[in-house]
């Protein structure tokens, strides 16, 4: 059970030191920073979201004792008040509340919230989701723009029972039973720059397994493998090959929760010992307003029977994390069984050789537990996701572990005679693969191999981004000695799998050279009509060269793209496409993440309009390496690297 190792004061007071003990434990225990993208120590950098309650009230009291008594080098605090907007006297409690703060001697901001598109707040049906999302968008993005990497919030003892307890109501098990948890990524931002899952880069290096492999899908859908060290393959001279080398997303950020092991009368007595002035909300202590609510009370009152009373919920909650962490380490067992034979972060694809587990028999199935059987295919399931999950195109845990089961049964449990068929599942296609190199019988080894990608997307909904650029002006270049303009974009997210920016330079020399009106950038998935035109403006321009080398012919490129994106895993990748406001016919400008014979930045041009120069950067998703070590794929993590803003 959860509790502080140091009793508090008489009053129930904590002081500074008993927080920075409990700040430095409960940081360093969870498996989230334990993880290399956060392996940084406790943060220094703290964003404090306050409410005026005396939970956050006590958070910030404390927090400024840590600065005061030096008891950690460099420690920097901000405190954030949201004002919600949402009643005419929000924004003088939000002012009261910052001056409270600033009395203390903390930095302390206000945040107002902006309601646009929606109706007033008043009328806003679900008020409380939107306000939620509101309200973390707006923390989040003060915090990346203050360069603060962890936000702090004041959630005690007694909030993370009354949330174990409803959740219990709800029907929630296993994970659903941990609680709340210390350290979490930032909810409500996926897709902001910088505040999820993003900011940073860093480059994993590979083992370089099976290098030359190549894959084949045939008409039937069916695919197929062959390697060089097999069989000769054509390799285009034009293009050469790709280290295997895989530049991710990291950053973001962190919640941090570090009051979780002490109950809120701690909190209340620090407040009053300390003259800390606080707000009480009325509504909060309501049984009839709330679900919440209710339970708060039945616990107050101590109506509720003893196995549902804090001490009990709070073993439950201990023994449900061990659980969850014990089923992480059976996991991580059979993925070491699982061996990646080859990861194109390029294309969103992989190559996954899965073990085949011994099929029960009827009598080991008629003496087997049944408690132990849904164990092992729950350890089954969540092993499927997580490999999954390093090519969805969706946010993490974004399925439940109930829609892996079926799949993970037919994948990790299926007899020798049975046929393998292609599956999806989480986003992403799993095709049976052959080895042609076996003479068509399929090895042991063999027999589990698949082909993992991103499932093809449903017609009439394509991921689409968009990036409009003005158009340059002889006036643009006055001003600068190289006579050239470059214009980043924001970083965004498409497909929820690839991070993109464009950095487009304008070449105006006169009035004579500017193109009429606006530019528009379209970032898409490649279709096949594309690939006529690449071919026809390739041949057209074959052997000249544009302004960054030699072109590729035809051939070359349709030799790169079956190499790099085979079959129909090339309409999952994105494709620009360029757009003048005089002209609505788009222009295929470049594959972002593939690459070409001309650039370095995997850009392939074609055809380039001689006023621009269109380049790309992108990074792939953030994804948790420990599968692709795991898996006999991950080398080495270089250190995190700083992008630009």
């Amino acid at each position: 059970m959860a509790g502080v190792s140091r009793s508090a004061t008489k009053s129930g007071a904590i002081s500074a030191a008993q927080f920075l003990e409990q700040f430095q434990k409960a940081w360093i225990e969870s498996r989230l920073t334990r993880a290399w993208f956060w392996s940084r120590g406790v943060p220094r950098r703290l964003g404090l979201a306050i409410s005026g309650g005396a939970d956050s009230m006590a958070l910030a009291h404390l927090c400024r004792r840590m600065q005061v008594e030096k008891l950690l080098d460099g420690l920097s605090v901000t405190a954030f008040v949201v004002d919600h907007k949402a009643r005419e006297k929000s924004s003088r409690e939000a002012r009261t509340v910052t001056g409270w703060l600033r009395d203390m001697g903390l930095n302390a901001r206000i945040l107002e919230l902006e309601w646009t598109g929606l109706d007033a707040p008043s009328k806003v049906s679900a008020f409380e989701t939107h306000a939620r999302r509101l309200r973390f968008q707006a923390l989040g993005t003060a915090c990346r723009d203050a360069g603060i990497e962890t936000l702090l919030m004041g959630h005690h003892q007694d909030d993370n029972v009354e949330t174990t307890l409803w959740r219990l109501c709800s029907g929630a098990r296993g994970a659903g039973l941990m609680g709340i948890p210390s350290v979490a990524r930032i909810p409500e931002c996926h897709g902001l720059y910088g505040v999820s899952e993003s900011g940073l880069q860093t480059v994993l290096k590979s083992n370089h397994l099976e290098h030359d492999l190549r894959i084949r899908i045939d008409q039937k859908n069916e695919a197929r493998m062959t390697s060089s060290s097999r069989e000769k393959i054509s390799s285009s001279p034009e293009l050469p090959q790709q280290n295997e080398d895989t530049i991710i997303s990291t950053g973001g950020i962190l919640i941090y929760r570090p009051l979780l092991s002490f109950p809120k009368s701690n909190l209340v007595a620090t407040c009053i010992e300390n003259n800390v002035p606080f707000v009480n909300d009325p509504t909060n202590f309501d049984p009839t307003l709330t679900p919440r609510n209710a339970i708060r009370h039945l616990l107050s009152t101590n109506k509720l029977p003893q196995a549902l009373r804090p001490p009990s919920v709070l073993s439950l909650i201990e023994r449900s994390k061990e659980l969850v962490n014990q089923s992480i380490e059976l996991s991580n067992e059979v993925l070491k069984a699982c061996k990646i034979q080859k990861f194109n972060s390029r294309a969103g694809w992989m190559v996954v050789r899965f073990p085949s587990l011994p099929p029960r028999d009827n009598n080991d199935t008629r003496n087997e537990e049944e408690n132990q059987k849904r164990h092992s295919l729950q350890i089954q399931a969540l092993t499927l996701r997580r490999v999954t999950e390093l090519l969805s195109p969706f946010p993490e845990n974004h399925f439940s572990l109930r829609n892996y089961e079926k799949f993970a049964e037919r994948l990790f449990n299926a007899s020798e005679g049975e046929s393998r068929a292609p599956f999806t599942v989480g986003g992403v296609i799993f095709r049976p693969l052959r080895d042609e190199s076996q003479n068509g019988h399929i090895a042991d080894q063999q027999r589990n191999t698949y082909l993992l990608s991103r499932q093809p997307y449903m017609r009439h909904r394509l991921p689409i981004l968009n990036f409009e650029f003005p158009s340059p002006t002889a006036a643009d270049t006055k001003n600068t000695t190289e006579q050239s303009k470059t214009i980043y974009t924001q970083w965004s997210l498409w497909d929820d799998r690839y991070w993109i920016r464009l950095r487009l330079t304008s070449r105006v020399q006169d009035n004579t050279n500017v193109p009429l009106g606006p530019v528009q950038f379209t970032v898409r998935p490649l279709q096949p009509s594309d690939l006529k035109e690449i071919c026809r403006v390739l041949d057209e321009f074959e052997g000249k060269e544009d302004d960054e080398g030699n072109l590729p012919s035809s051939q070359g490129f349709l030799d790169m793209l079956s190499r790099e994106a085979p079959g129909p895993i090339r309409f999952t990748v994105p494709l620009l496409v360029a757009r003048e406001s005089t002209n609505l016919d788009e222009r295929p400008l470049a594959l972002l993440t593939l690459p070409s014979g001309n650039t370095s930045g995997g850009t392939m041009s074609f055809g380039r309009d001689k006023s621009w120069k269109v380049e790309c950067e992108w990074t792939f998703k953030m994804i948790d390496p420990e599968p692709l070590e795991l898996m006999g794929w991950l080398k080495e993590i270089n250190p995190v690297q700083l992008t630009k803003s």
